[in-house]
């Protein structure tokens, strides 16, 4: 195993036990209680079969009831109390699991959701006749032919996922884009990047003054060091005479094809020259304008196309800084998610609405009831599920 996954998994490893120290977990998570107002948030992203329908089983059998948004706000707000054993279930990005193992679940135990949209990246096409359910543990099989967006549901399956009544759209910003915000080289794009949910992750490229994501982003696109858009940082825009030169190499040696031979990285290396490239970075303004673009057209898009209100904000990475937050504040948005946040392992009455943590649907069988499992049980297996992976 290469030293570099050696590490990674360490890291992962160690992620858990640092995140207890540091209480970004609610007690139910080590085995405590789950006292009354209290409302554990879940996030989840692809959907198995059998993993979801198991939790949604452990909610549904030891009655606990999914919130909705306007109903969590209310909890939230200090407007009405918590039922007991109330929770949210989120779902980031809009992935096309909800379709396909998500709603036949949803509607089979009577549990409803909030869906976290990035409706820059999502296209028109007709949706199946009907969702059909998975028959393994398999993530629902994704086209991974060149495109903007074939990993995440279509608007035509959205509304008829709003018809349900079991679930609310609302934003996960309009592109979910990362950034470069520094000339230090990281790699290339390669085929791989650019498939399926991985295209999410591809930072933004500037070509011609217009910023291009995922699927559509050049092979052999030279990568810089990125963070979130949504960060407290400027965009490094690197010359587009330099990223040509990789560019135009990968297109001449065949395409993908020139992927599979060895050595492709050095030849990248060397045909882009002298580094760091040359550039230059975004000014406050452009920035504070491109984090107002993410917010704002995200929020009109939705309740656009959907025709609802948008009221919640999801961070894309879980990263947000006080540009971001100030932003968000003033296009509307009442509540606005994160991941898991230092001191804060659960959002209470009276709290901020701006930091709103959330844990991984990895924790959802700790919650007390018939069938609970220990958290060392749940390590066991998201431990092994990774370190399979990489192995």
């Amino acid at each position: 195993m290469p030293a570099a996954t050696i590490l990674e998994n360490l890291r992962e490893a160690w992620e858990v036990p640092r995140d207890l120290l540091l209480g970004r977990y609610p007690p139910f998570v080590t085995g405590g209680s789950l006292p009354r107002g209290h409302v554990p948030v879940f996030v989840f992203h692809s959907l198995e079969r059998s993993s979801f329908e198991r939790k949604a089983r452990h909610l549904a059998e030891n009655g606990y009831v999914t919130l909705s948004a306007d109903e969590y706000l209310a909890v939230i707000g200090g407007d009405r109390p918590a039922p007991e054993r109330a929770v949210l279930l989120t779902f980031d990005d809009g992935r096309r699991s909800l379709w396909t193992v998500g709603r036949p679940i949803l509607e089979r135990y009577g549990l409803r959701g909030v869906v976290f949209l990035v409706p820059g990246r999502m296209t028109e096409a007709t949706p199946p006749a009907a969702p059909g359910e998975a028959t393994d543990d398999s993530p629902p099989p994704v086209d991974n032919s060149p495109g903007r967006t074939e990993a995440l549901l279509t608007w035509q399956e959205v509304m008829s996922l709003r018809s349900s009544g079991l679930l609310s759209f609302h934003s996960h910003t309009l592109t979910h884009a990362r950034i470069h915000v520094s000339p230090t080289l990281s790699g290339f794009v390669t085929p791989e990047m650019r498939r399926g949910y991985r295209a999410l992750d591809l930072p933004a490229v500037r070509i011609g003054g217009s910023d291009i994501f995922g699927e559509e982003v050049p092979l052999g696109t030279p990568l810089f060091a990125s963070l979130p858009r949504l960060a407290e940082a400027p965009q490094f825009f690197e010359d587009e005479g330099i990223r040509a030169r990789s560019v135009d190499a990968v297109a001449r040696a065949g395409g993908e094809a020139f992927f599979r031979h060895p050595g492709w990285r050095s030849s990248l290396r060397r045909a882009l020259g002298p580094l760091p490239p040359e550039g230059r970075w975004e000014t406050a303004q452009e920035r504070v304008e491109a984090v107002r673009r993410e917010l704002f057209e995200s929020r009109r898009l939705i309740e656009e196309r959907v025709g609802q209100s948008v009221a919640l904000l999801c961070y894309p990475w879980h990263t947000f800084g006080p540009t971001a937050v100030a932003v968000a504040r003033d296009a509307g948005y009442r509540g606005q998610f994160g991941g898991k946040l230092a001191g804060l392992p659960i959002a209470l009455a009276g709290g901020d609405p701006e930091r709103i943590p959330r844990v991984g649907e990895d924790y959802l069988e700790l919650l007390p009831g018939r069938g609970r499992q220990t958290l060392g049980s749940v390590l066991r297996t998201k431990w092994g599920r990774r370190f399979s992976r990489r192995a």
